[in-house]
């Protein structure tokens, strides 16, 4: 009799239970002509809060010549997640670059740092090849490309997919462009700060020959070269800036580091994205072609003056116009204008406040002296383990709070790279400003710290090139060296918008959960070609006009 009363409610209750429902777009929405071309934005430091505080001075969607505005138009025209995120450990330029395109975790596509030390290589910056030298010299390694880059991009497997597609990304910084282009991009471009040049590597113009257009964009930056630039901020704020609402005059001169963080250096980079539009008739052919774009100076300028700083307001206001520019002349020159373009705005990362100014405001918070606490870890291994006679030391290099273990020095000794690696991590994790840690034996047992933090590890965590012991800062703590830097998993460095417009896709601000992972498999089956390789993210089905709502009959 129990057993039939138990049956009775379980079946009582799957008669009330509400129908699950999957959605569906139709057979002809799908398979409508894809876009002309997608173009990505990556606004780098872009921090969540960016688009919400400053939007009442960005340009209206629609301006009185019919012409788009920037974030405006993006904001009400696309699916906008507030709240996007990066779900890894430590977030910097070159991972987040690696996986807006991707749809892969540094875990798998193997660029967990800018920098790192590999064993018989050296210290190595994530885009180094130096069988790639750069075409007009000056860059810090002989040469660069995506070859340390694991798997694929919307990009190549646009190009895989046998579509007649050109792949072009446009950056001031060169580890943003290339992540972003993938392996088979026509072009990856990027600006040599010291001759004022917008160049490439062999990899891209095997020839080492810069076409004219290209040279003829380094004519105004070098003609510029020296002279008073000034920039100004009047009276008008939206009074959330931490430095005042006053108007402020910074003065520099063009083609100083300085002046590339200021909106001069955005002002370069879309005019090199429209002359690159032209001059490859990007999205005026069968396409999908793709044009990634990313705007470096809003990180310049962030490290020196952090996340509330009216500069960065400022900044942020001017980016709005260029980009309503860039959006302007796809609408004039691509055929079917904007319609015909499908968009992704995001950034690499987010950003904290300055350090220093957050203790003032009574937060703790503070800097984390990498090469001070890289001398003390190396003479604390030497009194436990006895100092190499090679004369080397223990711990060879440090990277944004990643300590890598000399190899040569653990032969020598003949230690346990697991022994050792814990003496470091227990001397390290004493440090003011340090919450926890772990390392690299740790991560292969799965020894981790828990929740969040194992999660975020889990994913940015490459072996071959992560550090043997890795520290993870109390919150509000950076390494130093920086006015400001971001390097952690918190949610002010792995916070970022995401917004997506296409035709198909239905406009509105979206509070569900939205990865950065998820841009690029999404952006495939708008285009109807398999995700990247190593992709792992989500369709961000929500965001898709509904056809029908189809029931979902129980399997069982």
């Amino acid at each position: 009799m129990r057993t039939l009363l138990i049956l009775a409610l379980i079946l009582g209750l799957c008669s009330v239970a509400p129908a699950a429902y999957a959605k569906r777009i139709s057979y002809e929405q799908y398979a409508k002509k894809k876009p002309r071309l997608v173009l990505v934005l990556s606004v780098d430091q872009m921090r969540a809060d960016y688009l919400t505080r400053f939007r009442t001075r960005f340009l209206p969607a629609k301006q009185k010549n019919g012409f788009p505005g920037g974030f405006q138009y993006l904001m009400s025209k696309g699916a906008y997640f507030p709240m996007g995120e990066y779900d890894v450990l430590q977030n910097m330029t070159g991972p987040g670059h690696a996986m807006i395109l991707s749809g892969s975790y540094p875990y798998q596509m193997g660029i967990p740092l800018n920098d790192w030390f590999e064993p018989g290589r050296g210290p190595t910056y994530c885009v180094q090849d130096n069988a790639s030298p750069v075409v007009t010299g000056g860059s810090k390694v002989p040469g660069l490309s995506p070859r340390n880059f694991l798997g694929s991009t919307l990009g190549d497997e646009i190009k895989n997919a046998g579509h007649p597609a050109k792949v072009v990304a446009v950056a001031l910084k060169d580890r943003a462009a290339i992540l972003l282009g993938g392996h088979r991009a026509d072009l990856a471009l990027w600006f040599d700060g010291k001759s004022l040049q917008w160049t490439t590597s062999r990899y891209y113009l095997p020839q080492g020959d810069l076409p004219s257009w290209i040279q003829k964009l380094s004519e105004k930056p070098r003609e510029l070269k020296g002279q008073r630039y000034v920039w100004k901020a009047n009276e008008k704020t939206t009074g959330l800036s931490i430095s005042g609402d006053e108007a402020f005059e910074r003065t520099t001169t063009f083609g100083s580091y300085e002046s590339l963080g200021f909106p001069w250096g955005a002002e370069l980079t879309i005019d090199t994205a429209i002359a690159a539009t032209n001059e490859l008739k990007l999205g005026q052919g069968v396409g999908p072609d793709v044009l990634a774009v990313s705007l470096s100076s809003h990180d310049y300028l962030a490290h020196q003056h952090g996340a509330n700083s009216r500069e960065l307001e400022e900044m942020t206001v001017a980016e709005d116009r260029l980009l309503s520019r860039l959006l302007g002349h796809l609408q004039k020159t691509i055929p079917g204008g904007l319609s015909q373009v499908a968009i992704a705005l995001t950034a690499d990362h987010g950003g904290p406040s300055a350090p220093a100014w957050l203790a003032s405001q009574g937060m703790t918070a503070g800097d984390i002296d990498e090469d001070a606490l890289l001398r003390a870890s190396n003479e604390k291994l030497n009194a436990v383990f006895g100092k190499p006679k090679s004369g080397k030391s223990y711990l060879r290099f440090v990277s944004d709070l990643n300590f890598f273990l000399d190899p040569e020095v653990l032969t020598e000794k003949n230690l346990d790279p697991a022994k050792v690696q814990r003496e470091a991590l227990d001397f390290l994790v004493q440090t003011p400003g340090v919450l926890t840690g772990f390392t690299k034996s740790e991560h292969r047992l799965r020894l981790l710290p828990g929740g969040l933090f194992e999660r975020q590890a889990t994913h940015g965590f490459f072996p071959p090139r992560s550090g043997d012991i890795v520290l993870i800062p109390k919150p509000f703590f950076q390494s130093a060296g920086s006015p400001v830097s971001h390097q952690t998993g918190y949610a002010y460095d792995r916070t970022v918008p995401i917004i997506l417009v296409a035709s198909g896709i239905k406009a509105g601000v979206y509070p569900s959960r939205a990865n950065v992972i998820d841009i690029a498999p999404t952006l495939s089956f708008l285009l109807g070609v398999l995700p990247p390789a190593m992709s792992e993210g989500r369709v961000l089905e929500e965001i898709f006009e509904e056809t029908k709502a189809v029931a979902v009959k129980d399997p069982g």
